[in-house]
């Protein structure tokens, strides 16, 4: 069986700074095929993706709003996607994300 990348070679890789918001951003209009997330080492509260301008940040209820919560320094798997623009982060104003495209 082969592996994630093994089976596709990627041509483009871009990387990038998301500057925190407490109000929900659209992410950047980036073309890829996969995507990683990594929450700040330092940002003093979460950081939640989702695929709306409704995400949320999660609040012990249940809700079809919050989005998937990176703490500070954590990382999402390889996420396959065609465009960053498709998803939106929230969390506190100075807990930034960042992120690498490939394509």
């Amino acid at each position: 069986m082969k592996g994630q990348f093994e089976s596709e070679l990627y041509s483009k890789v871009q990387t990038g700074e998301l500057a925190g918001s407490a109000t929900a951003v659209q992410m950047p209009n980036i073309p890829c095929k996969l995507v990683m997330f990594v929450a700040m080492s330092d940002n003093a509260t979460n950081v939640f993706i989702g695929g709306s301008a409704a995400v949320t940040v999660a609040a012990g209820t249940t809700t079809t709003t919050a989005g998937y919560m990176l703490d500070a320094g954590d990382t999402t798997p390889w996420l396959p996607i065609p465009n960053l623009n498709l998803l939106w982060y929230i969390g506190g104003a100075s807990d930034d994300l960042l992120y690498i495209a490939l394509s």
